[in-house]
């Protein structure tokens, strides 16, 4: 929609417009700068004349205009998409009347369908376990996380234990030293 913007200035102004009548036109500078941007994407060839310096003075059509459909820019572009095009054509599905399954079919759907959200439940919450801190459920990842660090404060507590009891040692068997005047 805002690449119209410059289709119809350059309907109005004979094929070349300024920049200043794109700014009035969308209402803020920004506006004008995705105006062009998209009616660039879309096709229109537009050609910068500057002031001999960096200054746009005007835009000029290069070429022929082509043919732009009226609707948004975004639908257009998700719509041509090669990517979307080729996922669509690859993905069949298969349309089916509920109201000729039978009753038993549908209750062996409900089965499986409540023993697949079990297993997929049981992988991503084995542990159910609470954070020390804010009560909150933990993931299996917070819940390794908290252990191995659990591990590691452990680990450090012991070797500092041993530590302090080597330091008394060396004390308690280091001779007194006596020094009389």
């Amino acid at each position: 929609m805002k690449s119209q913007f410059v289709i119809d200035l350059l309907k109005s102004n004979s094929n070349r417009f300024t920049p200043v009548q794109l700014e009035k036109a969308t209402g803020s500078p920004r506006r004008a700068r995705r105006a062009l941007f998209l009616a660039r994407k879309e096709g229109v060839i537009l050609e910068a004349i500057r002031d001999g310096g960096r200054a746009v003075t005007a835009y000029v059509l290069s070429g022929s205009m082509p043919a732009i459909a009226s609707a948004p820019a975004r639908k257009a572009s998700k719509a041509a998409s090669p990517k979307i095009a080729a996922k669509a054509k690859s993905v069949k599905v298969k349309e089916v009347d509920v109201s000729r399954i039978s009753n038993e079919a549908k209750a062996a759907i409900k089965a499986k369908n409540l023993e697949t959200i079990k297993t997929v439940h049981a992988k991503t919450k084995q542990n159910v376990a609470k954070h020390p801190i804010t009560g909150r459920d933990l993931t299996d990842e917070q819940a390794d996380v908290l252990e191995e660090f659990r591990a590691l404060e452990f680990a450090y507590e012991t070797e500092e234990q041993t530590r302090n009891a080597a330091r008394a040692a060396v004390r308690e068997n280091l001779p007194k030293e006596f020094y009389a005047e």
